[in-house]
């Protein structure tokens, strides 16, 4: 198989050098962020499975960086999906190998879900706490049943599910089998199956033969990839085959936000544990005329230190984060008014995120990349920004979705960046937007911390 990267090299005197450079900008951009740059969306430190000490431990951001500049040699490839390299990544997830692949929502990274060794690599590639569970997908419903432990009233709400949603981003969660690993349910006895939408992750299962576990492809936490280059970019040094898309195969990463998860909790009530790609009304919707169902909808914010098992992936306060400071611009304000203000706005959604700094911090509009949606930012105050990008220039929700995740990686890499600002989507002049999904994804990238204008100063205050 030749690697994507060698395709580029080809004609070139200097392969190799060339190869080099390459492969040490992207260690660069992986690693150095989290020393280059202040970081207090995740701090220092990082949380990580270990393998020697069967447990998720704690180390310094500097110690990795110091040991992966003075170590690392890729052992990740991009491949093309010929009908080779297709068989041979098949092959590889069945006998217990690691593949990322392209889905509709974001890239995966796969592993066989019935061998309990492969689903732990995962965890070890990512840096993932095995308190976070793993999304199984199939291209069979019937079979997917065969994972579940499900009631006959259960099942055929399973089958209004998936007749409406499958293929598609929606991730039903139920009691798991007997076949599913414990370390896939995250100890819970739950798992979430899915039918991915994405002709490339189809022909993958198909060509393994198996159920592929896969959470998004990124360093744990890091911001979700939506390109074959942002899974190299954080997981290059990892035995992975990462699978690139051609002409031949539908764009990867249409929707750009990760599945709805959607919980089977009785014969009679669902809840949706994270919103995606599926929308709360859509569901809703499919229900209108089921009286005896009920669906409900938590919006959960779990500590990064914690040590319980989650029901659902994306459950963390701090999630889909950029490797420098983030935040919400939550208002814009005068100078006599950002005194009595600032305390007030820098509290954040919920409780358990109400981690900004006490003190009333400012830097400089010049200092910051903002993102826009729809052009709300004053004219004026776009172009005293360091740079500046908009999700949807014309308001569109889905634009906004399939851009967010690439803005972000494009924003933490802006030169003498120090805060990331992002649109506040419960502002009164968005509220008619089917926008909970997205805002889930902003809010956790910030940590849930907000941050205001002065017009006066153009300062940011957070």
């Amino acid at each position: 198989m030749k690697s994507v990267i060698h395709n580029w090299c080809c004609g070139s005197d200097n392969i190799n050098k060339i190869k080099s450079l390459f492969y040490s900008s992207l260690i660069i951009s992986s690693y150095s962020n989290s020393n280059s740059k202040s970081n207090s969306n995740n701090s220092s430190y990082i949380r990580f499975y270990s393998k020697q000490i069967n447990t998720t431990t704690t180390i310094n951001k500097t110690t990795i960086y110091n040991h992966k500049m003075a170590s690392f040699n890729p052992l990740a490839k991009i491949v093309e999906p010929t009908l080779d390299n297709l068989v041979e990544a098949g092959k590889k997830i069945k006998n217990g190998g690691l593949v990322s692949f392209p889905t509709e929502t974001v890239y995966g990274l796969g592993a066989n879900a019935l061998d309990k060794d492969a689903v732990l690599s995962i965890f070890e590639a990512k840096g993932r706490p095995l308190t976070d569970p793993v999304i199984v997908h199939i291209i069979d419903s019937e079979y997917a049943k065969s994972l579940l432990e499900l009631t006959d009233k259960q099942t055929e709400i399973f089958n209004l599910l998936v007749g409406s949603f499958w293929p598609g981003p929606l991730t039903i969660v139920a009691k798991s089998s007997s076949l599913v690993p414990m370390i896939v349910t995250a100890q819970t006895g739950y798992v979430g199956v899915r039918y991915p939408k994405h002709d490339l992750a189809q022909a993958l299962i198909a060509h393994s033969g198996v159920p592929i576990a896969a959470p998004s492809a990124n360093r744990f936490g890091h911001v979700s990839p939506t390109s074959a280059m942002h899974v190299f970019d954080d997981l290059g040094h990892s035995p992975i085959t990462i699978l690139d898309t051609t002409t031949a195969y539908q764009a990867p990463c249409k929707i750009g936000i990760e599945s709805t998860v959607l919980k089977i909790v009785s014969d009679t009530d669902l809840v949706i544990l994270r919103k995606g790609g599926v929308s709360e009304r859509s569901l809703r919707q499919l229900f209108v005329n089921r009286t005896d169902i009920n669906i409900s909808s938590i919006n959960k914010t779990v500590s990064n230190t914690t040590n319980e098992g989650q029901e659902a992936p994306g459950q963390l306060l701090t999630h889909y984060a950029p490797d420098i400071q983030t935040y919400i611009l939550n208002t814009c304000s005068s100078s006599s008014s950002s005194n009595n203000s600032s305390s007030s706005s820098s509290k954040s959604l919920d409780s358990s995120s109400s981690n900004n700094n006490s003190n009333n911090n400012s830097i400089s509009l010049k200092e910051c990349v903002y993102i826009d949606f729809g052009g709300e930012l004053d004219f004026k105050l776009k172009s005293q920004c360091l740079a500046y990008r908009d999700l949807s220039e014309k308001s569109d929700i889905e634009e906004a979705a399939n851009q967010l995740f690439s803005v972000l990686r494009w924003s933490e890499s802006v030169e003498n960046a120090k805060i990331i600002l992002l649109p506040d989507f419960r502002k009164q002049s968005l509220s008619h937007l089917d926008s909970d999904a997205i805002f889930d994804r902003i809010f956790r990238a910030a940590s849930g911390k907000l941050a205001q204008i002065n017009f006066d100063t153009n300062e940011i205050h957070f």
